[in-house]
C-alpha cells in the first residue's frame, strides 16, 4: 500500500461530512495530496477524496487529462442549468457503475496546499469528477445521487 496503514479504506467515514483542512503545515498538506495522487493512480482512478482513505477532512485530488488538482476545502460557487448524464464509477465501490445526472459546467472554489484561493471553471468530465469528489467530502456517495 502506498499510504501508511492509518489510511486504510473505510466505509464508515464515507457517510460523514469532513472537517475543513487547515494550512498550518503546507508541507504536510502537499505530502498528503501527492500520496493521494499516487494511491488514486495506482488504483486506476481520476479522483480521490480524503474520506475514501479514512481521513474525515474536506480534501480531494483529481487528475483530468494532464492537469492535476489538489483541492482543499472545496466548494461550488455556481453551476449550469444544463445537466449531463455520465456513467460514474468510484474507488470506494469497485465494479459498480451508475448513471448520474450532474450540471455540465461549474465554477469551483478551493484552496491549494498553502492556503491560496483558486477559482476555476470545470466542464464535462472535470465538472463531474469535481462534483463526485466534493460529494465525498460532504458524506455523500454516488448511490445517493442515483435517480435524481
Amino acid at each position: 500500500m502506498i499510504l501508511p496503514n492509518k489510511f486504510k479504506l473505510t466505509k464508515k467515514v464515507l457517510y460523514r461530512s469532513g472537517k475543513p483542512m487547515t494550512f498550518k503545515n503546507p508541507g504536510q498538506n502537499l505530502m498528503l495530496a501527492k500520496r493521494m495522487i499516487e494511491f488514486m493512480t495506482a488504483h486506476g482512478g481520476i479522483g480521490l477524496a480524503g474520506p475514501q482513505i479514512g481521513i474525515s477532512r474536506k480534501v480531494f485530488v483529481m487528475q483530468i487529462d494532464a492537469d492535476e488538482y489538489h483541492c482543499f476545502n472545496p466548494e461550488i460557487l455556481a453551476s449550469s442549468e444544463e445537466l449531463i448524464t455520465h456513467r460514474e464509477g468510484c474507488l470506494s465501490f469497485p465494479d459498480e457503475f451508475l448513471d448520474i445526472k450532474r450540471p455540465k459546467t461549474i465554477v469551483a472554489r478551493f484552496w491549494d496546499h498553502e492556503g491560496n484561493e483558486v477559482i476555476r471553471q470545470f466542464e464535462g468530465l472535470g465538472s463531474i469528477c469535481y462534483q463526485h469528489e466534493l460529494d465525498h467530502c460532504n458524506g455523500i456517495v454516488f448511490h445517493d445521487k442515483e435517480n435524481q
